[in-house]
């Protein structure tokens, strides 16, 4: 525990916070997540970023992640356009729009991701996106899975990239590299950080 801010201090590798960070979200109640993905929902859809966007990319929630089906089920019937990433190669992955969640299938990653010939969105065309990871710090640096997919793409991207965070997920500082890219904003159920 940092005496000065009062948060844990976990890990100093990447690989380490990784699995810390992966231990603390399994311990959440499973009512606790649904409680805080509510409440980062019902701010997310108050930010004008979110409401001006046309075209948002989102993600399909893995367990421990912030519950947003509910919101992409709203994006998908309405007038957004709401594109989910589609693994394409090792690193690589591409937006797809999605109108229909029920045709999502799962990856060998566990992920829900459109199918094949879903329509291909192109980066420039993606006025926000909302990018999960494993832990957040105050500076808006991101830790993900390890796999790069993210940074890749976002590189190439001029959304607005927004991370959605439990406060758990929040630490003091993350390691960074140079590929690794920075959010534009973090919301999470008690802050949003810019």
């Amino acid at each position: 525990m940092d005496n000065k801010t009062g948060m844990l201090r976990p890990p100093l590798d990447k690989a380490g916070l990784r699995q810390w960070m992966r231990q603390r979200l399994q311990r959440l109640a499973p009512e606790e997540i649904k409680l805080s993905s509510e409440l980062i929902c019902r701010r997310l859809r108050q930010l004008p970023e979110f409401k001006q966007a046309r075209t948002v990319l989102a993600f399909a929630p893995l367990t421990g992640e912030i519950d947003i089906w509910p919101l992409l089920a709203e994006l998908a019937a309405g007038p957004q356009r709401l594109c989910l990433p589609l693994i394409t190669g090792a690193g690589i992955m591409e937006a797809r729009e999605i109108r229909d969640l029920s045709l999502l299938k799962v990856n060998r990653y566990g992920i829900a991701e459109p199918p094949q010939p879903s329509p291909q969105v192109a980066p420039n065309t993606i006025e926000i996106a909302l990018v999960p990871g494993l832990a957040f710090d105050r500076d808006l640096w991101r830790l993900g899975r390890g796999g790069g997919y993210y940074d890749r793409f976002l590189t190439d991207c001029s959304a607005f990239r927004l991370g959605l965070a439990q406060e758990l997920q929040i630490v003091e500082h993350l390691p960074h590299e140079p590929h690794d890219l920075r959010m534009q904003a973090l919301l999470s159920e008690g802050s949003c950080y810019v």
